[in-house]
């Protein structure tokens, strides 16, 4: 399974990937370079600026921070993880090939979240959940530790993505019907 993160910088594909570690081996590639940590089955993530890296298969893409969206909209993969507080990747994915994931502060939102302190963030599935192996994932609220210096986006994707892989660790195995 790969994960495509498409962002101009490293800060969304660093935290999704060591995030990851804690339950899957993760190789990550980038541009400069290759490298892989974890244990568990392997997940090949990918950074890249460009939405052309997408191709045709089953990926998880997960938009970050750049402008120009458009050339991924026909592209066919399993789902997109996107910002919905993110007027271009919203108006972009809007007439989208594939399922979209949104991640924002409303109960519309996918994945949202109910609170937020310095120490800890509740996140929400606003709605039932298909993960890519089948498995359903029922609509729950999870407090999760949360540093306010890390965006709340990264954390909610992080979450998205782990779920959609069929995350096994403590946290989120009760979550799987």
């Amino acid at each position: 399974m790969d994960v495509a993160v498409i962002d101009d910088g490293e800060e969304l594909f660093s935290y999704i990937a060591d995030g990851l570690e804690k339950s899957f081996y993760v190789r990550r590639f980038t541009k400069s370079g290759l490298w892989a940590s974890g244990e568990g089955r392997t997940v090949n993530m990918v950074l890249s600026n460009e939405p052309d890296i997408l191709v045709n298969g089953s990926r998880i893409a997960v938009l970050g921070g750049i402008s120009d969206y458009k050339r991924m909209r026909h592209r066919v993969f399993s789902c997109c993880i996107a910002d919905s507080t993110s007027d271009i990747q919203m108006d972009t994915l809007l007439c989208s090939d594939f399922p979209v994931i949104t991640c924002g502060c409303s109960a519309m939102d996918t994945f949202s979240y109910t609170s937020v302190t310095d120490d800890f963030l509740t996140i929400s599935l606003n709605r039932r959940l298909v993960t890519l192996s089948g498995r359903v994932v029922q609509p729950f609220e999870l407090p999760r530790p949360f540093r306010s210096d890390k965006k709340i986006y990264n954390v909610l994707a992080l979450t998205a993505v782990s779920l959609l892989l069929d995350d096994d660790n403590q946290e989120y195995s009760k979550m799987y019907s």
